[in-house]
């Protein structure tokens, strides 16, 4: 150990401050900020000193899910497709490695990272929708909706809505967890927040993230109401609520068209073309796969090529233009790694929320929830920015529910 344990711990804080605020506005930064956090930690002999912590059920589970990625190289014929796959799921092995064995003790530094991410995510959608705003008067066309308002910083409206429902969970939960000794300032300005947050989310356009935004923050709202003995009060803020939902989703033109498209994919049942329907093609095609491969998939490199194989056979043409994924993680992992990681995904998720829920971990419910509702529509451990994200957040909540399990016992 070079340094003292107690700068090692100041460098490591700060650190993951610095990786949550660059998270939403620069992953290649972030980046940078991962590689010097894992000097910091073989430095400071955390994984020597604290070995022990990696032999607990919760970080088996972590450590296992990752394992089951590089078996499935065992099996796998297209190994260069494997290697980048194994590479961009590399948070999910690093986070928890470093975060088991070198945790943050203290309320105040979980809080102070908590916070950096969330300035991290108000200062990208500011950024995104002042440019927005500018190509706008410039333009005349309207790049403040979808695709467009994220293109600023190179974020699918699909992460980015999610980064951001996150940052407006924390909001939300810091405002509620001790609303009753926050000053006035405090409160108001919490709320604006939280609404800033919830106007770009609804600007983005991303269905799914919305519902899980609207019906995570609803059940919860409605359950803390019903503790504070003012559920009927609670209701009717609910349904004020989901009119005024209603209204925002009717008058902005991106988010009213992609409902509509959705509804009418639905009902049309005569319809097979991936235009009409593209994810429920695109599901069907991924079940296919799971159907020839059931027990332990394609492995970790050929999931796509397989894909691939069946949108020619079926004339799926914007899925082979694009070089669609299943557009569902659940379905992504059962077919890239069988029934044994569609399970382990399973287990990955159910018993953590299980451990929070024992506990009354009220955030790392939150953000479970929304993961697992994004999970249903979107491959998102396929990209950089989805497993930075889960891959950190997933173990950050983990390790602070270990420490307050500890302090506990």
């Amino acid at each position: 150990m070079i340094l003292s344990k107690r700068q090692h711990e100041a460098i490591h804080q700060r650190l993951l401050m610095l990786f949550c605020f660059l998270l939403p506005l620069h992953p290649r930064l972030s980046i940078l900020a991962i590689i010097l956090l894992g000097i910091n930690w073989l430095l400071s002999g955390c994984i020597y000193f604290n070995f022990k912590s990696f032999l607990s059920p919760l970080p088996i589970l972590f450590f296992s899910f990752y394992a089951l990625h590089l078996i499935g190289l065992i099996y796998t014929s297209n190994w260069a497709e494997g290697m980048q796959r194994v590479e961009t799921k590399l948070p999910l092995l690093i986070f928890p490695l470093i975060l088991f064995s070198f945790p943050i003790k203290n309320k105040e530094g979980i809080l102070s990272i908590l916070k950096s991410y969330v300035i991290g995510c108000l200062i990208a959608s500011v950024y995104c929708f002042v440019n927005g705003l500018l190509k706008y008067l410039e333009t005349g066309e309207n790049w403040m909706t979808y695709k467009n308002l994220g293109s600023f910083l190179g974020f699918h409206p699909t992460y980015f809505s999610m980064y951001l429902s996150f940052a407006f969970f924390i909001v939300l939960f810091f405002l509620l967890e001790n609303i009753k000794t926050h000053l006035t300032k405090y409160k108001v300005g919490s709320g604006i927040l939280a609404s800033w947050f919830f106007v770009v989310i609804i600007l983005l356009s991303s269905r799914m993230t919305i519902l899980a935004t609207v019906s995570i923050s609803g059940i919860s709202f409605l359950t803390w109401m019903y503790f504070q003995q003012k559920l009927w009060r609670g209701i009717g803020i609910s349904l004020l609520a989901i009119a005024l939902l209603f209204f925002a989703i009717k008058n902005i033109p991106s988010v009213g068209r992609r409902t509509q498209h959705a509804i009418n994919s639905a009902v049309d049942k005569n319809s097979n073309k991936i235009n009409s329907a593209p994810r429920i093609n695109l599901w069907i095609a991924a079940a296919t796969v799971i159907k020839e491969n059931p027990v332990i998939g394609t492995g970790t490199g050929d999931m796509q090529d397989e894909l691939i194989k069946i949108y020619k056979d079926r004339n799926y043409e914007r899925a082979l233009q694009d070089n669609f994924n299943p557009h569902s993680q659940y379905l992504q992992t059962t077919a890239t790694l069988g029934i044994i990681g569609g399970v382990l995904l399973l287990i990955y998720l159910v018993t953590p929320f299980w451990f929070a829920f024992q506990q009354k971990d009220y955030l790392y419910l939150l953000f479970l929830s929304l993961v697992m509702m994004s999970f249903l529509t979107e491959s998102i451990l396929q990209t950089q920015r989805g497993t930075l994200f889960f891959g950190f957040f997933h173990a950050f909540l983990a390790m602070r529910l270990l420490e307050e399990t500890e302090v506990k016992s």
